[in-house]
């Protein structure tokens, strides 16, 4: 569904004129070409005030199953600024610009959706908000700061699958191979946070909601997995996803403490939001054997916690959320609309450990569904393991990785290895592959067993 013209893309646009006029009126100082001093003048004032940064990018990923052949050649430019407007404000854009040549490549085998959207985010839908990826200003004020734009949120630091780090929804349109600092989009809010000398407290009011971004039917990581199976003469009725009205009541918001004391590292969470995820509800008429589809969005309460300590080369973790009065869908047919409220607990374990130049990290993840019914589609009890291992090798020049994902219930392995070298401080090249094995077409790792890859990527940052 297209998303309307909110107040959030007007916001944005407004912005983005905002940073035309002041580079305007900065440029105003640098007089004409041929004054010195006030050039001079110019000069001085952009090194003092001005940060920028950047990278080109390709990664090309190659199928190794049928169909064989190039799922991604994208090139990707980020830049990132800084820009010092008074002792106190600073304004930050971070801008993405990508092409990926596969999709121009084998153009005949994509829909005109899929193409526009995948083969370059100047042609996607909403470009503008995914060409501005972030934008915001931060004002500092002693002990308050307080950021107001487009930005991310990091809550929790699971490896692998968020637990705790619910703020940002998540872009699946490559599953979850992608880092959390590329797969979380950024979403328009106010942040506060405040420190004093043993606590630090974060606020958030997000006044626009975002769903969980989904890849395109038809495209490679379409999920599949939790699509319904239905009689081949059952009439079907899709509705479109019905989103809530941008209003205030309808805004989200967040709550974080966080305190180190005794050599813990702890922090509290509260969220008060719209599930990321819509919830398919649906409604059987005999009288014409057609089944309705509507996917709807619910608010949801979540309560979390943070655990950390450091012992010798060893810290360990427990990370935990529960989320009040989730709709699950479920085949018991006295629930309305196919659809039934539970708590759950999603946690994990976790146990970091450095010797040298290794980094060693081991999780066991759980989610736990409370006041279980047999007739609810997900397990109550679903496990999951995972391993990951860096080092760094030749002055840091050399690093390899690796990432082992079980998910217990599947019987499905998510392994990722990749190795870094560093030509210089700029240029950098990895190689890597992501392989799913196990687990069956309706499992959330099986349904992609046929879509393991290697890749290559360059990059070269300034």
């Amino acid at each position: 569904m297209t998303k309307s013209f909110s107040w959030s893309d007007r916001f944005q646009y407004t912005m983005v004129i905002c940073v035309f006029l002041h580079l305007t009126f900065i440029s105003s100082l640098s007089g004409q070409e041929n004054d010195v001093s006030q050039k001079a003048t110019f000069s001085r004032y952009m090194s003092s005030h001005f940060e920028f940064t950047g990278y080109i990018e390709n990664e090309s990923a190659y199928r190794l199953n049928d169909p064989e052949r190039f799922t991604k050649i994208q090139n990707l430019l980020q830049l990132e600024w800084t820009w010092t407007l008074t002792n106190h404000l600073d304004l930050y854009n971070l801008t993405w610009i990508f092409y990926d040549a596969a999709y121009d490549i084998d153009q005949e085998d994509f829909s005109t959706e899929i193409y526009d959207e995948y083969r370059s985010n100047v042609t996607a839908d909403r470009n503008c908000e995914q060409i501005i990826r972030e934008i915001y200003l931060d004002l500092y004020l002693e002990t308050v700061q307080v950021r107001l734009g487009k930005q991310q949120v990091v809550w929790g630091e699971a490896i692998g699958l968020r637990i705790t780090d619910i703020v940002n929804p998540q872009d699946f349109r490559e599953f979850i191979l992608d880092d959390f600092i590329d797969s979380r989009i950024p979403i328009w809010m106010a942040k506060i946070d405040v420190e004093t000398d043993f606590l630090t407290i974060s606020a958030l009011w997000i006044p626009d909601f975002e769903p969980a971004r989904f890849a395109l039917p038809g495209s490679e990581w379409e999920f599949t997995f939790n699509k319904p199976d239905l009689a081949p003469d059952m009439n079907v009725d899709y509705r479109e996803d019905d989103e809530p009205a941008q209003t205030f009541a309808n805004s989200e918001a967040g709550l974080r403490c966080s305190i180190f004391v005794g050599g813990w590292d702890l922090s509290a969470y509260y969220f008060y939001g719209w599930d990321d995820w819509s919830t398919v509800h649906s409604h059987y008429d005999p009288s014409t054997n057609t089944i309705t589809f509507s996917s709807q969005y619910h608010q949801l309460q979540t309560y979390g916690f943070t655990f950390a300590k450091a012992v010798s080369s060893f810290v360990s973790r427990v990370e935990a959320a529960y989320t009040k009065d989730k709709y699950l869908n479920t085949a018991a047919q006295n629930a309305t609309e196919g659809v039934v409220q539970k708590d759950f607990v999603y946690y994990l374990l976790g146990l970091d450990y450095t010797v040298s130049d290794y980094l060693f990290n081991i999780q066991f993840i759980q989610k736990r569904i409370f006041d279980y019914e047999q007739e609810i589609y997900e397990d109550r009890l679903q496990d999951s393991l995972s391993f990951w291992a860096q080092a760094n090798f030749i002055n840091e020049t050399v690093r390899p990785e690796l990432l082992l994902l079980y998910s217990a219930n599947d019987g499905a392995w998510l392994i990722r290895p990749k190795i870094l070298y560093k030509l210089t401080d700029y240029v950098s090249v990895t190689l890597g592959g992501d392989v799913i094995e196990g687990g069956d077409e309706r499992s959330f790792f099986g349904q992609f067993d046929q879509n393991d890859r290697l890749y290559l990527e360059f990059k070269w940052s300034f």
